[in-house]
């Protein structure tokens, strides 16, 4: 167990609050989260931030470890955040976090209230190489054996199609924040069929509790389509797509609506 799950194991024992599990995208770490966590207290939650394996640590051990580290293996750690809990979690998740979160949300039908999956990365069976997101992966899709490859982020692709509507603050700040990503995860997704272990497909089916599906009218890196066709493989699912947002839902100006839109969830479904 990391150092940051036996903390926030710890939280847990201070409240009654439900939990809500907060699971970051490609690149990102526990940092990126910012004023979104208040505003998801102010809620009545209690929220855990976890980082994924190997994120936690300086950029250079980062590298070094990460390249091949797969799907499975970041939803080995959730689970064990996950099974700590006195109290079923809501899980959330960004990007590449959305698909971990409903790889979770599936492996533990029983033990979660919900799930929020904001900008979702695919899971298998979803079309993925739209050209603004090929444009932003495909010099690492080019690398021999990529799926070996440590992945790094460009920060001229990812101002244009991460953080296209942020401002330059923003965008200076958070990329300063990143860290590299593993190759692996990134053959799991986009090249699904190949993947013998099958590491991006979700047992759909295992998650009958209610899932809000976010996306955006601007999210160049994950098309709104994606989202669309996820929101589709639920049966209790709730989509909203917000016009004018980028990818980064839980910052700057859409953030607010984002929790606005999770308040109305949560209420609609008596989650708290």
């Amino acid at each position: 167990m990391s150092p940051l799950t036996q903390t926030t194991t710890k939280q847990k024992l201070a409240t009654n609050k439900t939990p809500i599990i907060l699971i970051p995208g490609t690149w990102c770490t526990a940092k990126i989260w910012g004023d979104f966590v208040p505003a998801l207290e102010a809620l009545g939650l209690q929220v855990l931030t976890p980082n994924l394996r190997y994120h936690g640590l300086p950029y250079d051990e980062v590298a070094k470890k990460v390249g091949n580290v797969s799907l499975t293996d970041f939803v080995d750690d959730l689970s064990a955040l996950l099974l700590s809990l006195d109290t079923p979690p809501i899980i959330l998740g960004h990007s590449l976090g959305g698909l971990l979160a409903q790889l979770l949300a599936a492996r533990h039908p029983d033990k979660h209230k919900g799930v929020i999956l904001l900008g979702t990365a695919p899971m298998a069976g979803i079309f993925a190489f739209y050209p603004e997101t090929t444009a932003v992966f495909y010099k690492h899709y080019m690398k021999w054996k990529f799926w070996e490859k440590t992945l790094y982020a460009e920060k001229s692709k990812f101002e244009k199609y991460v953080m296209n509507n942020q401002t330059q603050e923003d965008v200076d700040a958070t990329f300063a924040q990143l860290v590299p990503e593993s190759g692996r995860v990134y053959y799991e997704m986009g090249f699904w069929y190949l993947d013998s272990k099958k590491a991006s497909t979700v047992d759909t089916d295992q998650i009958q509790t209610p899932v809000l599906v976010i996306t955006g009218t601007d999210d160049k890196i994950v098309n709104a389509n994606v989202s669309r066709a996820t929101a589709k493989r639920y049966a209790n699912s709730t989509l909203c797509v917000f016009e004018g947002s980028d990818h980064m839902y839980a910052m700057g100006e859409f953030m607010p609506i984002t929790v606005n839109a999770i308040k109305s969830w949560i209420a609609e479904n008596h989650l708290l």
